[in-house]
């Protein structure tokens, strides 16, 4: 029996054992040699040298290859090498901990996912965005899970428990605060997400509605019950019952009836596109380009500057805007002096022509499509806008026909020492940009949006 055992020549799974303790070896060699003795790294170069010639040897018996491989398990053991197979955990993790590095890297130096939560942008890029469901059923579970996907969709609804008029509750009776704060709601991932609170009462019965915090679900009910655009028009309702809230806005003279369904929507994702942070870091941001960057100090730049705002951010946060002006630029925004529809001048709310240095601004499609549309509107008030776009308002720093100069580094005036830029909204009406908070420090900003990745809409692909 010894005799055979001796000559008996090693199976497949012993010979793929081997190999896998001498991929060790060589690792443990390869990655340990500087922190061994001069014995231990001359006993590993052995044990790994002698468990190779015995594989490579097709001779070799079954037992002398065990033999060889027991030499080199006991001078890995003796190195501090540890012994573990090639799936282990502590190699996933490793491999995962690299990754999350590589990602992390890639982010930060560049390309940074970005999702655009509001319409200021509209309608080059989408904010959250609702359909809202009037004649039509809501959809199905398999309807809704192909809208999830293909448009990030998630649907609101909210059926009537008892019967009765549909009133939205006010914040301790008071006039018009409806909204309660805002509040973590779920995880994506490890990241909370915030939510708003809206509390409806059907028949004496309070319903309540969550939804995504940077959704304007007022402007939703404002259209569809009144067919306004702000709430606050709503007469305040006084409940004659102590038992109910006392402050209340009535929002449809319709009664509802138990398990009616008031209100369903769906909120479709606001565009998800990577921002190149790279480029900035060697070029200078060209006017036209759609700009991502942080609010953290664009308040206190403009103390600094002397610049007088209308309003303040007052957070840190993540701005997507076109950009219209560079260091030095002159800008403005000419309203026309008169436009009248049938006899009255209805020239507030008319669009402006933007000028850089004194010329129509050029760079976007954007920009061509905002002229087109203010030469439109001086034709013809009643014109319908230009592929969406609503042209520039003057308001703010740009109140009509007043110029404003892009802080320069260079100039005298400039104590800050650093450049300045300026951004708008390509949906002026509906964007809170630089005419209110004035100037971006040149510190502040992040990359150019490169590529729409999600929805899978017609507005993937490159940014414009």
């Amino acid at each position: 029996m010894e005799n055979q055992d001796t000559t008996r020549r090693p199976n497949r799974r012993e010979r793929k054992g081997a190999k896998e303790l001498l991929r060790i070896g060589h690792k443990a060699w390869l990655y340990r040699k500087d922190k061994l003795s001069p014995i231990e790294e001359r006993a590993l170069q052995i044990a790994n040298t002698g468990l190779h010639d015995a594989l490579k040897d097709r001779k070799t018996s079954a037992d002398d290859l065990q033999k060889k491989a027991r030499i080199l398990d006991d001078a890995l053991r003796n190195s501090g090498g540890l012994y573990y197979h090639k799936k282990s955990w502590v190699e996933n993790v490793e491999m995962l901990l690299v990754a999350a590095i590589v990602i992390l890297g890639i982010r930060s130096f560049f390309v940074q996912p970005f999702i655009i939560p509001t319409n200021s942008m509209y309608p080059s890029f989408y904010g959250m965005t609702p359909h809202i469901y009037e004649d039509e059923d809501p959809p199905n579970f398999l309807e809704r899970c192909v809208d999830k996907v293909l448009l990030g969709a998630s649907h609101y609804q909210m059926e009537a428990e008892s019967s009765g008029t549909l009133y939205l509750v006010l914040q301790n009776g008071s006039s018009h605060r409806y909204i309660q704060s805002n509040f973590p709601n779920g995880r994506f991932f490890i990241i909370p997400t915030m939510a708003r609170k809206y509390v409806f009462e059907i028949g004496g019965k309070e319903h309540t509605l969550q939804v995504p915090a940077e959704f304007d679900l007022d402007e939703l009910l404002a259209n569809k019950f009144a067919g306004i655009e702000n709430l606050r028009d709503l007469p305040m309702v006084v409940a004659q019952d102590a038992s109910l809230a006392q402050g209340r806005l009535k929002l449809s003279d319709k009664k509802f009836s138990k398990g009616e369904i008031p209100l369903a929507f769906d909120v479709l994702l606001g565009d998800a596109l990577f921002v190149d942070r790279m480029s900035y870091n060697f070029i200078t941001p060209k006017v036209g380009d759609p700009i991502v960057f942080r609010t953290a100090s664009i308040d206190q730049f403009n103390r600094e500057l002397n610049q007088e705002t209308f309003a303040q951010i007052g957070e840190d946060k993540y701005y997507i805007k076109r950009l219209v002006g560079e260091p030095g630029d002159s800008l403005e925004i000419q309203v026309p002096e008169k436009i009248f529809t049938n006899g009255t001048d209805v020239r507030k709310g008319v669009p402006g022509l933007l000028l850089r240095n004194g010329q129509p601004i050029q760079g976007s499609e954007a920009f061509a499509e905002n002229r087109r549309q203010t030469e439109a509107f001086v034709k013809s008030p009643q014109s319908d806008l230009v592929n969406g776009y609503p042209g520039y308002r003057a308001d703010g720093l740009l109140s009509n026909r007043n110029k404003i100069q892009v802080p320069n580094k260079k100039d005298s005036s400039n104590s800050t020492g650093k450049n300045g830029y300026f951004a708008m909204g390509d949906n002026s009406t509906d964007s809170l940009d630089g005419r209110a908070w004035g100037f971006v420090p040149e510190n502040e900003l992040i990359g150019r949006a490169l590529f729409i990745y999600y929805p899978f809409t017609k507005r993937w692909g490159l940014s414009k």
